[in-house]
């Protein structure tokens, strides 16, 4: 059995975007997408109003798999992970329920959350 047969369809979109090293602002975007081309590309969902719609039931996903220390989120200003200091549980709650943290807009619009898997997280799926 796998780490991917227990997680939910939410957590396994959040767990692909930790995996890749990615943004908090693109997984509800991710989870809204599409495939086209026979599969070939994947198209993200834009709709903000649905992504807002959303972003209450992913900030508990998220704060679940923090939890469960799968994933952790840092805010890195320059892109890199190691320049951001890990966050307190205030700064986390703080960070899921701003709605910059999920939308991805310009400049001062959109916070740049990273997701990054856990080292318990990378023995769960064999790397």
């Amino acid at each position: 059995m796998s780490i991917w047969d227990d997680l939910t369809r939410e957590e396994q979109v959040v767990m692909t975007t930790a995996l890749e090293e990615c943004y908090l602002n693109g997984v509800i975007g991710d989870y809204l997408g599409h495939a086209e081309s026979g599969g070939a590309v994947w198209i993200f969902g834009n709709d903000v109003e649905a992504i807002e719609a959303l972003i209450p039931r992913f900030a508990e996903v998220v704060r679940g798999m923090i939890r469960r220390d799968l994933i952790e989120i840092r805010e890195p200003m320059d892109a890199v992970w190691d320049h951001a200091p890990a966050m307190t549980t205030a700064e986390i709650e703080a960070t899921l329920a701003d709605r910059r943290t999920w939308i991805w807009g310009d400049g001062d619009d959109t916070r740049m959350v990273m997701l990054m898997t856990t080292d318990l997280a990378d023995r769960l799926l064999g790397r």
